[in-house]
C-alpha cells in the first residue's frame, strides 16, 4: 500500500529541513491514510515495528496523539522514563541499548543535546518531540487540511496569514510556502517581521520556485482575495477559513475533524521513518 518513502528522517526534525518534494510526499501519503481511514480500509503497515517515547513526565497530550497515530498503524509503543533508565548525555551504552529494543525512538521535552547524542548512538530513526503541540512539523496538518479544503495543489495556493510569523507554527508556515511555492500574504506589526537577512533568504527561495511572500501590517492590507486565511491567534492556527463560504461546523469546530488531520500528517511521518 505504502512504497518505502525517499524522506529521510533526520528531514522531519523540522520544517526547513524538508524539501519540496518531501512536503509533497509526506502530504500524499497522509491524504492514502485518511482516505483509507474514511473507507474503512487502513491496514497496519507498522505492525511488528516498536516505537519508545522517551519522556520523565506522564504521557502529555503531544505524544498521547502520537502514540494514537502508531498503534493506529500497528506499531507497539512504549512509554519510558529517561532517568529511570539512567540516560545521559554521557552514557552512549544506553542509548545503542534502545536502538537494539526499538524500531523507533521519539525524545519528549529532553535536552537538545541529549537528543542528538542518542540520535548518534541508537541506531534508528530517533525524533525531537514529533507529536509536540509546538513541534515545526505539524504545520504538515495544516497544509494538509488546506489542500483537501481548497481542492489546489501547493503551488497555486495563496493564503494569508495574520499573527506572529516567529512563532513556532508561524515559522513553520513560512518555511513551507518558499519551499513548495505557495503564495503567502503575512499581516502582522512591522516589529515582528522576520529579520531583513532571513526574509530575503526566504524569498530568494520562494521566486526559484515560483513563490510569492509578502509583508503587510494589517490584515486588511494583505487583502481579501487569497483562498485560505489562516489565524495565529493560536499556535498553530486553527481554524482556517476558505474564501467564499464560511466554514461548516463539522470541519471547523469539531475536534475529531481537526485531530485527523494531525493524526494522519504524524501518521505519514512515522510511515516515512519506519515502514
Amino acid at each position: 500500500m505504502y512504497a518505502r518513502s525517499s524522506v529521510p528522517y533526520r528531514h522531519l526534525w523540522a520544517v526547513e529541513n524538508l524539501s519540496s518534494a518531501d512536503i509533497r510526499e509526506l502530504l500524499d501519503t497522509a491524504r492514502r491514510l485518511r482516505a483509507a481511514m474514511r473507507d474503512s480500509q487502513a491496514g497496519t503497515p507498522l505492525r511488528g515495528r516498536n516505537l519508545a517515547l522517551l519522556n520523565d513526565a506522564a504521557p502529555a497530550e503531544g505524544a498521547g496523539s502520537l502514540r494514537h497515530a502508531a498503534v493506529g498503524l500497528g506499531a507497539q509503543v512504549s512509554h519510558l522514563r529517561p532517568s529511570e533508565a539512567r540516560l545521559s548525555a554521557a552514557d552512549a551504552a544506553t542509548a545503542r541499548l534502545l536502538g537494539r529494543l526499538y524500531d523507533a525512538i521519539d525524545c519528549e521535552d529532553m535536552p537538545a543535546a541529549l537528543v542528538a547524542e542518542v540520535a548518534r548512538e541508537a541506531g534508528v530513526p530517533v525524533f525531537n518531540g514529533l507529536g509536540g503541540a509546538r513541534h515545526p512539523t505539524r504545520v504538515l496538518a495544516e497544509l494538509l487540511a488546506i489542500q483537501e479544503r481548497s481542492g489546489k495543489a501547493l503551488d497555486t495556493l495563496s493564503l494569508r496569514f495574520v499573527g506572529d510569523p516567529g512563532s513556532a507554527c508561524g515559522a513553520a508556515l513560512l518555511r513551507a510556502a518558499a519551499a513548495c511555492g505557495i503564495e503567502l500574504r503575512i499581516a502582522a506589526p512591522r516589529d515582528r517581521w522576520p529579520p531583513p537577512e532571513l526574509w530575503e533568504a526566504l524569498k530568494a527561495g520562494a521566486v526559484a520556485r515560483g513563490g510569492r511572500l509578502h509583508l503587510f501590517e494589517s490584515a486588511a492590507q494583505a487583502g481579501e482575495d487569497s483562498d485560505v486565511t489562516l489565524d495565529g491567534a493560536g499556535d498553530p492556527p486553527w481554524p482556517f477559513t476558505a474564501r467564499g463560504a464560511a466554514p461548516r461546523a463539522d470541519e471547523c469546530d469539531e475536534p475529531d475533524e481537526r485531530s485527523s488531520y494531525r493524526e494522519a500528517a504524524l501518521q505519514a511521518m512515522l510511515v516515512a521513518a519506519i515502514s
